[in-house]
Parts: C-alpha cells; structure tokens; sequence
C-alpha cells in the first residue's frame, strides 16, 4: 500500500486517511487525520489538528493479517462516500469555527 493514495492536500491543509485493525491500546476503525502546515525558519512544519475515528471496520474482506488489507478497507469505504473529502473539508471547516469560541 502506498499510503499517498490516502493524503489529500489543500491550501495549508492535509487529510489522511488509514485504517487499524485495532489492538489492546486502541480500537479498530477507519480514521481520519487532518494536519495544518506552517512555516518557521525556513522549513514547512506540519501540525495535526485532529484525529477522529469514522467509523468500524467492515468485517467483509481481507483479513487484517493479509499485506492489501489496508488498502481494500478503504478503497471500499472511498467507494462507498465518494463526498469523503467535501465532507471532511466542511467538517474541518465547523471544527475550526468551534476551536476558536473555545479560546475565549
């Protein structure tokens, strides 16, 4: 898997999207991340913002064991919303309106 064919770049904004087959420590789900990238000293530096979970695993498919398991979950899940990133943009979008009330 190439995990490029998950990143979505905009603006000063980049999406992420990956899939974990969960352990002890955390949950198994499709997730998304979203990072803001910003200039110091010359070099561009990225910050994340927010990780959310979008939701379960599906359990047809590929077994979290098989090397494409990764990549078959979320090419299903991008076939299945092919508005993920308008709606990852507009979500974004009401979460920095919201993070910026909480500065107040």
């Amino acid at each position: 898997m190439d995990p490029l064919d998950w990143i979505h770049q905009w603006d000063d904004y980049e999406m992420y999207l990956y899939a974990e087959s969960g352990d002890a420590d955390r949950e198994s789900g499709i997730f998304m991340q979203v990072s803001k990238s910003f200039s110091r000293d010359g070099a561009t530096l990225w910050e994340m913002l927010y990780e959310r979970r979008l939701c379960d695993v599906p359990e047809t498919g590929p077994s979290p064991e098989q090397p494409n398991w990764e990549d078959a979950v979320l090419r299903t899940y991008l076939h299945e919303h092919p508005n993920l990133v308008a709606d990852e943009k507009k979500y974004l979008e009401t979460w920095l309106e919201s993070s910026h009330l909480e500065e107040f």
